[in-house]
């Protein structure tokens, strides 16, 4: 019994080893500066046929400048064979 218990605590470890979270209620806090951004990639296991994106939020930048979160023009991909290239956002 105390094998099996042992057994099976072990499979639900890895299973949250391992499993795939979500970033909801998840926040990315930057140091002070003017050029931090964030880049999330993400293991695909289908190619994308459409996407959706769901903004929010909060900058203590002055209202004269609003911050550039996505450029959503520079995500286009072209199809070469099999193979999905994106432009590079960031030099």
């Amino acid at each position: 019994m105390e094998k099996q218990l042992w057994c099976f605590l072990v499979l639900i470890s890895f299973s949250n080893a391992f499993g795939q979270s979500d970033l909801h209620k998840k926040a990315f806090v930057f140091p002070e500066s003017d050029n931090s951004y964030v880049s999330l990639k993400a293991q695909l296991r289908k190619p994308l046929k459409a996407f959706t994106v769901c903004l929010h939020i909060y900058s203590e930048l002055a209202s004269t400048r609003g911050p550039n979160v996505l450029n959503w023009r520079a995500l286009s991909y072209e199809m070469s064979g099999e193979v999905y290239v994106k432009p590079q956002l960031w030099p």
